[in-house]
């Protein structure tokens, strides 16, 4: 009986280290993937919003901003005003990053890139460059034929 207990005190403490070593992870995690200084920051800093897209074209995109991918986790808007993006990850929401509406006329400078070995092209955003913004080609004929104005 008495081993019974030692065994259950054991399980106790394994399952407590494990959630604490998740815990600590993720937060490493959030730290690091908010350290760019041409990434996500710099767009919340020049045109963050408080509202997330209410109607995205797409839900779940891949992006880059700055050096940082963005898998699986971007919703995407496209209105007269501008690009409207916003992270929306499973079980963490926004990830502490606030939703951004980016002005049509800060998209300048396009060049061809790749994004998962299909064609891309990477924007430079505002004068000066604010940060960099690569969208698959398909995500960028999603947003023209919403209405958006980006112009190659």
């Amino acid at each position: 009986m008495e081993f019974m207990y030692v065994l259950l005190v054991v399980e106790l403490v394994v399952i407590v280290l494990v959630a604490v070593g998740l815990w600590f992870g993720l937060a490493a995690l959030r730290r690091r993937s908010g350290g760019s200084s041409a990434g996500w920051a710099a767009l919340e800093a020049a045109w963050a919003v408080a509202d997330a897209p209410k109607d995205p074209i797409a839900s779940r995109q891949s992006l880059m901003v700055g050096k940082v991918l963005w898998r699986n986790c971007v919703a995407v808007s496209a209105d007269p005003r501008g690009l409207h993006l916003a992270v929306k990850v499973p079980l963490l929401g926004g990830f502490g990053k606030k939703p951004v509406l980016i002005p049509w006329e800060a998209f300048r400078d396009p060049e061809p890139a790749k994004l998962f070995w299909g064609d891309a092209t990477l924007w430079h955003l505002g004068t000066p460059d604010v940060a960099t913004l690569t969208l698959p080609v398909d995500l960028e004929t999603q947003i023209r034929a919403a209405g958006g104005r980006l112009l190659r």
